[in-house]
């Protein structure tokens, strides 16, 4: 499995999770796209990254569930997406840093048994992960 993290998560915390993870790849936006590239079209793109991995993309802009062309990408893309809360955006770096990587195993557990693509958020206070739905759904 494949987990991309959007120019919204910061940069060293894709690089502790792809310390961290043992079983999955972690790839960072920043890492494979120029800084302020258009949702639309790295989605679209990593999308198509090797169709033996399922890629799921772990992400802070929740404007992608709301704008429809974005949304219709998504759809399109048929990828996983989990949404982490607006306030996990506004977060000192240690207080993230340790939020992220008690929450990642749950993350990890959530979407290796999903059956097709879907939708999660995960919330700053509990770590809990709620299912938003299916992406053809939205």
């Amino acid at each position: 499995m494949i987990f991309f993290t959007d120019e919204n998560i910061p940069i060293k915390a894709a690089q502790m999770l792809g310390i961290f993870e043992e079983k999955h790849q972690i790839r960072a936006c920043q890492d494979w796209f120029e800084r302020g590239t258009p949702d639309t079209d790295w989605m679209a793109e990593v999308s198509s990254w090797d169709e033996s991995e399922t890629t799921v993309v772990v992400g802070g802009d929740s404007r992608i569930l709301k704008n429809e062309v974005e949304k219709q990408v998504l759809k399109d893309s048929k990828l996983t997406f989990v949404l982490l809360a607006q306030r996990w955006l506004h977060l000192e770096w240690p207080v993230y840093a340790w939020k992220i990587i008690k929450v990642w195993p749950n993350i990890v557990q959530t979407v290796e048994q999903v059956r097709y693509p879907m939708v999660f958020k995960v919330a700053v206070g509990g770590l809990k992960i709620q299912t938003i739905g299916r992406i053809s759904n939205l």
